[in-house]
């Protein structure tokens, strides 16, 4: 599906970049991109409040395994 409204998910890749005068230069090769695909670039800091943010919500799992439960399974499909 393509055009307005389509939703389009991202191959996610991971490598250091610097920045100069307005462009991000990657440090390291980048293999398996087309020119003018779009990305999105995390600081160090970023990155950090994302690893802290997903380490919480994993660690918040425990408190809803109550509602994994065959009395209210018709729910899991909505």
């Amino acid at each position: 599906m393509r055009g307005a409204g389509a939703i389009t998910w991202a191959k996610i890749i991971s490598i250091k970049m610097t920045y100069k005068g307005g462009i991000f230069d990657p440090i390291e090769d980048v293999k398996g991109v087309r020119p003018g695909q779009h990305f999105t670039v995390f600081s160090d800091e970023e990155l950090d409040a994302i690893r802290e943010t997903l380490g919480w919500l994993k660690t918040t799992e425990k408190s809803f395994e109550f509602w994994n439960n065959p009395a209210d399974a018709v729910y899991d499909t909505l």
